[in-house]
């Protein structure tokens, strides 16, 4: 009779704790505890099966004690059942219950909009949305994984990407980045935008390979809206000014997107009471009504979530807005409907509309008497406000100031430094847009004019990583943006262990070492990217800017991000002059990560001639590439925008037999002559050298050989031979001689060989792995950083933004110590890999010598 009595009373107590137990876990946000609510009646089965099999059952106090109850059971003639250990959980069961749990619809609890790039000194526009269920990127411009790799963005669960417009600024990014994702594992993508985003990617075949990663384009002209379980997203197409819609879109009659988003409102709590009276039992339905979803009784009777749930949330919607120019406006006002029906719905709030409008745009008053329609309470984010003046890339500044102490000359800071930290306190409340009055008047008397700071004194500058949470509803939030910090930047430094003395012997040594035999200012060597496959914090894909003098620019190699490069290099103002004074772009071979800036620096050179009005027929850069781009390049003039005459194509195989000589035709680039030759790469790769005249300070010519990508070459050496410049690539550390051979690159020692067997003056080291993220592993570098019996007396390694003259190579071999001090942690770091990797292969040699 005890034991009976014991027995339903822990039934009792099971099921009551486990009805208290559905209510606190439905109270709770977080998708783990709606999924577990599902299983609950399982656990209680569970929980009453392990009671009856082992638990311990407390008889009446007067007893005062506890008897096994498997023990009992024997007594009295019950079979006990012993419990069943877990089966082992294999790792491909764990992954397939993940992907099965996060295909299982919900409305997220966390919907966050950061701002990966805020379209400042050559940084993208982009917004990356990221909810607790999926994430989302709006507008992909280059240097788009750069910031996500810098600011630990992840990008493993990327799905969606929405564009503005299928021009270079927006989806210029997108090759890099896809690669990124594919190496992350992501198999399948969505692209929505414009038309010919599948030609687009067809047309980068040849030098972005999706081997696992597959991407789907959907052209917002012919699909419907796209929605899931988090949010719709409606399409607004607008067409340039025309008189009849467009059959087809090419670059002289395009289109533009505007998404509107509007979030999944989240259901009300759920009445359990409610649930009770239409007799819904604890288990998976209480979890599918509170996910908003109605259920099926086993009797048949339909239980609808919002008759047992609390009103659900007011459902929130934010605008991605992007009108290039006046053409763009006539369409806006056509649409103004549709904003506003979404400013009408009871039931919908606006609350932030992002801007990928043009700087120049901003100050339409057309544009801006669009934008007072959006009520009070709806928040502005100006992307390509000319307030925005961080591009995001503290890392490159950071690197940049500690080098700065070694050899300010050398290393200068970035003209972005000083414009940022002059910007840094403006007010960070965003405000909406409000016209004065005057602007009303000419508004409503139907006049477009530009205005000229009523915008303009309501903007708030927005900076990479500036957030703003849609879900819990905080609005913006900047207390992670990135902002820079020079004092601590150098604190660093002076709390390394060897630095400041090793700083101090360098000054000393630059005070007393003689004058540089070569005084010339010219030519200038200024190394814009010197990292291979994927940019990373510090190192930038492959560019290398030759300037021979002063009014003249010549580009080795131009990755991803280039433009944007030289913007921070050499500040906003300064850049445009270097870019229009561009003269000559050099392609090595059609790896993307040698010439995916070309498009956005040949169509930002168009533009800044145009503003100041030089025929673009009379200033086109020589563009020396393999005459395999000629597609890519046609594509993109033909269905995207037109560069036709922004360039001119000399094949590099044209000059294999003979230098090409400028001294002529091109006077104005200063350079002689250009030669070069095949090396061992990918098929269609070259080295190159240009030949510069005596000037004065300068009694000899000068000669610049440079690799591009390629394994040790006999033909380079040729064409180098006697080189005042070698500049060459030294992907891997020696010790990974396998490795540089299996992806035909150069070891450093190779390199420094290929410099010694050519007679080379000087050499620079570049294209490094990026492992390599600060400082390559050298072998020649021993003893705290003193060169190996003078093995580096004549060999530099390059560090973007790192410029040298002629004079400055003859003394960078000084800086070694220094360099090896400031960088101590991370030359310790490379050390240790080196190290696990020769005990891992020595353990392969003994298992393959017991064999």
């Amino acid at each position: 009779m005890l034991l009976n009595f014991a027995l339903r009373r822990s039934v009792a107590r099971v099921k009551s704790f486990q009805y208290s137990q559905v209510s606190r876990l439905l109270a709770m946000e977080s998708p783990i505890a709606r999924s577990q609510s599902s299983n609950l009646e399982e656990q209680a089965e569970q929980q009453q099966t392990d009671t009856a099999q082992g638990q311990l059952v407390q008889l009446p106090a007067s007893r005062n004690r506890k008897v096994n109850l498997n023990t009992v059971l024997s007594q009295v003639g019950v079979e006990s059942r012993p419990a069943k250990p877990a089966p082992p959980q294999l790792r491909r069961e764990r992954q397939l219950q993940a992907a099965k749990k996060k295909s299982t619809p919900y409305i997220p609890g966390i919907v966050n909009l950061q701002v990966l790039g805020a379209g400042a000194n050559g940084s993208p526009s982009a917004i990356y949305l990221f909810t607790d269920q999926a994430r989302y990127l709006f507008n992909c411009g280059e240097g788009t994984q750069r910031l996500a790799h810098e600011h630990k963005t992840k990008l493993a669960r990327l799905e969606h990407i929405f564009v503005t417009r299928n021009t270079w600024p927006m989806v210029g990014g997108f090759p890099g980045l896809a690669l990124t994702v594919q190496d992350a594992g992501v198999k399948e993508m969505a692209l929505h935008g414009p038309p010919h985003l599948d030609s687009v990617l067809h047309s980068m075949k040849r030098f972005v390979v999706l081997k696992t990663l597959k991407v789907n384009t959907r052209d917002c002209t012919e699909q419907s809206d796209f929605e899931d379980t988090v949010m719709s997203v409606k399409y607004v197409p607008l067409y340039k000014q025309q008189t009849a819609a467009p059959d087809s879109i090419d670059a002289h009659n395009q289109m533009v997107v505007a998404y509107i988003c509007r979030l999944k409102p989240r259901p009300g709590a759920l009445n359990l009471v409610k649930c009770v009276e239409r007799g819904v039992t604890p288990g998976p339905l209480l979890g599918q009504l509170k996910n908003g979803i109605d259920v099926t009784l086993p009797d048949g009777t339909v239980v609808y979530s919002k008759d047992v749930s609390e009103p659900s949330e007011t459902a929130l919607s934010f605008v991605f807005l992007d009108v290039p120019s006046e053409e763009y406006l006539a369409a806006l006002q056509a649409e103004a409907g549709v904003f506003q029906k979404l400013q009408q719905d009871t039931e919908n709030e606006v609350a932030l509309v992002v801007h990928f409008t043009p700087a120049h745009m901003l100050e339409n008053n057309c544009y801006r008497a669009f934008m007072e329609n959006f009520t009070q309470r709806t928040q502005h984010m100006y992307l390509n406000s000319p307030r925005n003046t961080f591009s995001g890339y503290i890392a490159a500044h950071r690197i940049q100031y500690q080098l700065n102490q070694l050899n300010a000359r050398t290393f200068p800071l970035l003209a972005e430094a000083l414009e940022s930290c002059n910007s840094m306190n403006i007010s960070t409340k965003l405000k909406k847009t409000k016209l004065s009055e005057s602007a009303n008047e000419e508004n409503s008397a139907g006049e477009c004019a530009n205005a000229d700071d009523a915008l303009t004194e309501t903007q708030a500058t927005i900076n990479s990583l500036t957030n703003f949470h849609l879900r819990p509803r905080k609005g913006l939030d900047r207390s992670t943006e990135a902002q820079l910090n020079p004092n601590e930047y150098i604190n660093e430094t002076q709390a390394l262990a060897d630095f400041p003395a090793c700083l101090s012997k360098l000054k000393t040594e630059l005070q007393t070492v003689p004058a540089p035999n070569c005084t010339s200012q010219y030519p200038k060597i200024t190394f814009l990217g010197t990292g291979s496959c994927i940019p990373n914090k510090t190192r930038n894909v492959s560019a290398i800017m030759i300037q021979p003098t002063e009014n003249s620019y010549m580009l080795l190699d131009c990755g991803e991000g280039t433009l944007g490069q030289i913007v921070r290099f050499y500040g906003k103002q300064r850049a445009e002059e270097v870019v229009r004074n561009l003269k000559a772009i050099y392609i090595s071979h059609l790896h993307a990560d040698h010439h995916i800036g070309l498009i956005g620096l040949l169509n930002e050179r168009q533009i800044l001639l145009q503003q100041v009005n030089v025929p673009l027929a009379e200033q086109k850069v020589l563009l020396f590439a393999p005459v395999q781009i000629q597609p890519w390049l046609n594509f993109y003039n033909e269905r995207i925008d037109s560069i036709a005459d922004a360039y001119t194509l000399i094949g590099n195989a044209e000059m294999l037999e003979k230098p090409l000589d400028l001294r002529e035709t091109r006077a104005d680039l200063s350079i002689d002559a250009v030669a070069t030759c095949l090396v061992r790469h990918c098929p269609h790769s070259y080295g190159v050298s240009l030949t510069l005249p005596a000037t004065a300070g300068r009694n000899e010519p000068v000669k610049i050989t440079y690799s591009g990508d390629s394994m040790p070459c006999r033909d380079l050496v040729e064409l180098g031979r006697k080189s005042t410049v070698l500049i060459h690539e030294a992907t891997m550390e020696d010790d990974l001689m396998d490795e540089a051979k299996h992806k035909m690159h150069s070891t450093i020692s190779q390199a420094i060989a290929q410099g010694r067997e050519m007679q080379a003056q000087h050499i620079i080291l570049t294209h490094f792995s990026q492992r390599y993220a600060k400082l390559p592993r050298m072998q020649q570098l021993v003893g705290g950083g003193e060169a190996k019996d003078d093995e580096m007396r004549n060999v530099a390694i390059a560090f973007d933004n790192m410029q040298v003259t002629l004079g400055d190579l003859e003394h960078f071999h000084l800086m070694y110590p220094a360099l090896h001090a400031l960088f101590a942690e991370h030359a310790e770091e490379l050390e240790q890999k080196a190290l696990k990797r020769e005990l891992k292969l020595e353990r392969k040699r003994k298992l393959l010598n017991t064999d």
